[in-house]
């Protein structure tokens, strides 16, 4: 399954995820403009006033976006447990601004690029297998971004390899709130659907839990 604006890494082997609809490119290396004289400035004390504290964040979320441009390269060649190394550094230094700064969620880019990382780590979670990390991660993202469709798109497909189906079906409709025209949050809902109506079927609820398919395992 492809999200519609192209691919950074696969989930697994039914679906491949757009990472670029969270993606904040950084750009390397610098550019130097020419500094014309000024005979108004005469001392370096009449220059404006920039604080430290903010050159601090703006370096950090600079750090922060080179980590996951990094994280990304590396989930892309399916080295998923360097991938999270990254994605997890990038997630201290943005914590450590975070407090910081305001409680303001919606309108703060810091919460905005802490929940795309929370995101790209439930996909590596997920295709590493691991999950409940998975689940977790994929909740942070929501939390720090409640109006991300990608990241209740990513909730619910993890919820479903927990079994929670009813929750998947949830986040997934939450997400197609958001967006309408999400072709991939379409097909999930009718993925989640279809696994309901097995579950509901006598023949399918009783096998063991482990070889029914479409769920990797439940609580």
């Amino acid at each position: 399954m492809k999200r519609s604006s192209g691919i950074s890494f696969t989930l697994s082997s039914k679906r491949k995820c757009d990472l670029q609809r969270n993606s904040l490119k950084s750009k390397s290396g610098s550019i130097c403009f020419p500094i014309e004289e000024d005979d108004s400035i005469s001392n370096h004390n009449e220059l404006p006033f920039v604080s430290s504290h903010s050159i601090a964040i703006e370096d950090t979320l600079t750090l922060c976006k080179r980590l996951k441009s990094e994280g990304n390269t590396l989930a892309e060649s399916c080295r998923f447990w360097e991938a999270l190394s990254k994605f997890k550094k990038a997630i201290e230094f943005q914590l450590e601004t975070v407090s910081r700064r305001s409680e303001n969620f919606e309108q703060d880019q810091s919460y905005a690029l802490l929940s795309v990382l929370y995101e790209l780590c439930s996909q590596c979670y997920t295709e590493l297998g691991e999950v409940f990390p998975a689940v977790e991660s994929a909740e942070k993202a929501v939390h720090y971004n409640k109006v991300c469709n990608v990241a209740r798109q990513t909730l619910a497909r993890a919820q479903i390899n927990i079994g929670e189906l009813y929750l998947a079906k949830e986040n997934i409709q939450h997400s197609l709130h958001l967006d309408p025209n999400c072709i991939d949050s379409w097909a999930d809902l009718r993925h989640i659907l279809s696994l309901i109506e097995k579950l509901k079927s006598p023949s399918w609820s009783s096998l063991p839990v482990e070889t029914r398919p479409g769920i990797v395992c439940q609580r």
